[in-house]
């Protein structure tokens, strides 16, 4: 979730003396292009050496830029996705899972890239661009994906012999999408729901949570349910979608909100 776009506050009154509901507009982290979700993970980079050193300057290059991209995107700062280096090994077949588990055990990652040698091409003859082809492959394993399947991506063309635009390119396929989505939360006319609705303005999530939790404590059934619908919504913004489902089951069991209710359950769902 990034916070680009601002809130629209509309107030939409329930019933006389019910709950109102307050939409606000979020921009939501999605997956990239290359199906590979990096929100909430740390990844490292692995390049493998060639007895080719200019093959090796360029993989070299691809795997820093690459880096690079991938820390502007996840907002972790410079140098927090490690960088590393390794003699390829004949034996090791590094598009299987046991080569990349031991790489993420070995560089303390929760996702592995691994460049495997990159193939440098002689430029075709006549060529003045400075430009030389290549084909390169890399192989992606996260280890906090259920499916724990190799992922590979191939490909041939043409970049300067340092390899950065390069590493670039392809990292623009594993940057996350955005997406513009309306999120509804419920209050009621009183200045405890306020205040916790001026945390989650502020995307304060944490923040809003102390307050909903406050409110838990009534027999009034709709507004527990309102409270545990609220933090339900917290806790999906936060990440932690199996708790937003238990909060969510809670506020169903109380009083279920209409519609709203359905809405969120759908987008937890989505995210398992």
């Amino acid at each position: 979730m990034r916070h680009l776009f601002p809130l629209l506050l509309i107030l939409m009154s329930l019933t006389a003396c019910g709950p109102s509901k307050h939409i606000m507009h979020v921009d939501m982290r999605y997956p990239s292009k290359s199906g590979v979700d990096l929100a909430g993970k740390m990844p490292s980079v692995v390049y493998l050496e060639s007895d080719d050193e200019a093959a090796t300057t360029f993989n070299e290059g691809m795997a820093t830029s690459f880096a690079a991209v991938l820390e502007a995107d996840l907002g972790t700062g410079e140098g927090s996705v490690g960088v590393f280096k390794m003699l390829k090994q004949p034996d090791v077949d590094y598009s299987t899972n046991e080569a990349l588990l031991d790489l993420m055990v070995d560089t303390d990652a929760d996702v592995i890239f691994l460049f495997d040698q990159v193939q440098l091409k002689e430029p075709e003859a006549g060529s003045v661009s400075a430009m030389i082809p290549f084909t390169m492959k890399l192989y992606c394993l996260d280890g906090m994906d259920k499916e724990e399947k190799v992922k590979t991506f191939a490909g041939s063309s043409r970049a300067m012999p340092d390899g950065k635009d390069a590493g670039r390119t392809v990292a623009e396929s594993f940057k996350s999408k955005w997406k513009t989505e309306p999120y509804s939360l419920t209050f009621y006319d009183t200045e405890k729901w306020y205040l916790a609705l001026d945390k989650a303005e502020s995307y304060d999530w944490k923040g809003a949570m102390d307050q909903w939790f406050t409110l838990l404590e009534t027999n009034d059934l709709m507004k527990r349910s309102c409270a545990e619908y609220n933090i339900a919504v917290a806790c999906y913004m936060l990440g932690d979608y199996a708790l937003a489902e238990q909060w969510l089951d809670l506020s169903d069991s109380d009083n279920k909100l209409p519609n709203i209710s359905d809405s969120l359950r759908k987008r937890i769902d989505s995210r398992k």
